[in-house]
């Protein structure tokens, strides 16, 4: 019985601090706009082929030449790591829009993802052709994994809004 509260306990505790602060809501902060771009697809869709280090991981979401408007933003919080400490995340996140700010791709990922493949932590939007406002609901993007092995565990569980300011 005391090894069964050990362990609700420990679940408890790990949702608690896996998340935001209590009452916090994650926020995207803008990085950067920039216009005549695009999403690099080819280094999107085959992370795994194109981290080496950190430092590569951040260009792949670079923007690429194009005909559209690229923002990308980020999102720290404190959570729980692999090895049981906590420490801070960083989430990236890529909107890809047109002249008429319709959303016509999104992309999320933590940075500090640790373990292979990379591609099981890429979200991409399923929802096209929202308008992308200030406090934005990120929930709308109803983001799913580009790779998963389980039906279940497809769709992102994270809130969050996404600050244009």
């Amino acid at each position: 019985m005391k090894t069964r509260i050990r362990h609700i306990t420990i679940l408890i505790l790990t949702v608690f601090l896996s998340t935001p602060s209590i009452g916090q809501t994650k926020t995207y902060k803008l990085i950067s706009k920039t216009q005549n771009a695009d999403l690099n697809y080819l280094q999107l869709d085959n992370i795994d082929s194109f981290r080496k280090d950190s430092a590569s991981l951040r260009q792949i979401f670079k923007p690429v030449k194009g005909k559209f408007i690229v923002y990308e933003f980020i999102a720290t919080f404190k959570g729980e790591s692999f090895d049981g400490t906590n420490k801070f995340f960083h989430d990236i996140l890529v909107i890809k829009i047109n002249d008429s700010s319709k959303i016509i791709d999104a992309y999320q990922y933590t940075l500090e993802w640790a373990e292979p493949p990379c591609q099981y932590d890429m979200y991409k939007n399923s929802v096209k052709n929202l308008v992308l406002t200030d406090n934005f609901k990120l929930d709308n993007l109803e983001l799913t994994r580009t790779y998963f092995w389980d039906e279940k565990n497809k769709l992102l569980n994270d809130g969050g809004l996404v600050s244009l300011k």
